[in-house]
């Protein structure tokens, strides 16, 4: 085993250790091999002393100049003031360099996140094929350790999101129009490990929404941190203004753990390509911009499969406390109740609601479904007069005439048809 001297930096914990060369029976270490490891050396130091050159019987420094061995300790070099100096502004320069590109690296990640929310936000669905709520994202359902080995353990629920926006904004209307989370329990997703790895990029997209905030396409929505703060959200109004700290940690929970599991791909995929971490990080498929691509391309169909990765009761519609509801321009969005009555006229959905009340009929506000039977000329034309002004999102009627119609009472019905918003009468 060679024999060594320890070194380090003052200050420092990296040791060096040079070999001794034995002359005339006594162990020493070159001067000019520790210049070769510290430039710029000033002095080395064992402790308060600092060792010197070695010097011959006549007190000169031995040429090569050289020191002392001091076995079983570590020697602490000085370097220079000037390469100090040159060190610190070479540290400062890094650093410097370390937070310009870590402001870099958020922008960008910010300017994707946002293009791929506002793709997410501008995208529209028919009737037909928007079945249930477009806009969730999950929450643990406890208080969670962020200890990676604890949080794939985790359980969730889903919770589905208001599309309010100026879709709903009616004249004289005193609540907000911003987009926030319905007020349900939420459903508990009982396929982790499958749902996330279908539904991760979206669900990144929509915690990063919620938590930030965004303007987009008539849709407004406020950061988490600029929403008043609670205990409890006792009233479905409150949610609109108010956050509670447990959703606020909950996000930022959901949003760790997305980035745990995104590295848990990237470990993956690096050992896949023969273990070289060190390769072009955007060719793993956990880079975030890869990670995110095709996001927006929700399909209609996908989100008809999220009731599969879930534990609902057969009895349970999946649509979170939202009603169904469709903008001037023919497009469907789901809303909370107090948006749903905000966007359509109120007074004329009572009158509505009475009416297929007082006939014995269903009114399914959520799906826009009525079933009614009308039992006279009379009744069918205040039912009419009543579809026809109240505009509240009725897409499937299925009427029965409770008496012998006349041409006149199927042009009426027709008529009716053509001025209201349904789309499939039977």
């Amino acid at each position: 085993m060679v024999e060594a001297q320890s070194f380090r930096l003052i200050g420092k914990s990296d040791i060096e250790k040079l070999p001794l060369c034995n002359v005339n029976g006594e162990n020493i270490i070159y001067w000019e091999d520790i210049q070769q490891v510290f430039p710029g050396v000033k002095h080395v130091k064992n402790g308060e002393f600092t060792v010197s050159m070695m010097r011959d019987s006549h007190q000169v420094r031995i040429v090569p100049n050289c020191i002392k061995h001091c076995p079983n300790v570590v020697l602490e070099v000085v370097l220079s003031t000037a390469v100090q100096l040159g060190n610190q502004g070479h540290m400062a320069l890094e650093i410097a360099k370390q937070v310009l590109k870590d402001e870099q690296d958020i922008k960008d990640r910010l300017i994707l996140i946002q293009s791929k929310t506002e793709a997410i936000l501008t995208q529209n669905y028919e009737l037909l094929e928007c079945t249930i709520p477009r806009l969730f994202i999950v929450l643990p359902e406890t208080s969670t350790s962020r200890d990676p080995t604890m949080m794939l353990r985790t359980k969730f629920r889903l919770h589905f999101i208001c599309e309010c926006g100026e879709h709903t904004e009616a004249s004289g209307s005193k609540i907000p129009h911003h987009i926030h989370l319905s007020n349900h329990e939420g459903y508990v997703v009982n396929k982790p490990t499958e749902f996330f790895e279908k539904y991760g990029p979206f669900l990144m997209l929509m915690l990063e929404m919620i938590k930030l905030g965004t303007s987009i396409a008539g849709h407004v929505v406020p950061a988490l941190a600029n929403l008043k703060v609670v205990d409890a959200l006792d009233f479905a109004e409150s949610s609109i203004n108010s956050v509670t700290s447990k959703i606020i940690q909950g996000v930022d929970y959901s949003l760790a753990y997305l980035e745990e599991s995104r590295s848990l791909i990237k470990k993956s995929s690096s050992i896949d390509v023969g273990g070289d971490a060190g390769g072009d990080a955007g060719a793993l498929p956990s880079d975030l911009g890869s990670y995110l691509s095709g996001v927006e391309e929700l399909e209609g169909m996908e989100l008809c499969q999220l009731g599969s990765y879930l534990e609902t009761n057969n009895s349970d519609n999946l649509m979170g406390n939202l009603y169904r509801m469709t903008t001037k321009d023919g497009h469907v969005k789901w809303v909370c109740r107090h948006h749903y009555r905000a966007g359509y006229q109120e007074a004329h959905t009572q009158k509505l609601r009475a009416l297929v009340k007082l006939a014995g009929g269903v009114f399914d506000e959520q799906l826009g479904r009525i079933k009614v039977t009308l039992k006279s000329s009379f009744a069918a034309a205040e039912f009419y007069d009543a579809i026809s002004k109240a505009k509240a999102g009725i897409y499937e009627l299925d009427v029965t005439f409770g008496w012998d119609c006349s041409k006149t009472d199927l042009e009426a019905f027709e008529k009716a048809l053509k001025m209201s918003s349904i789309v499939t009468p039977s």
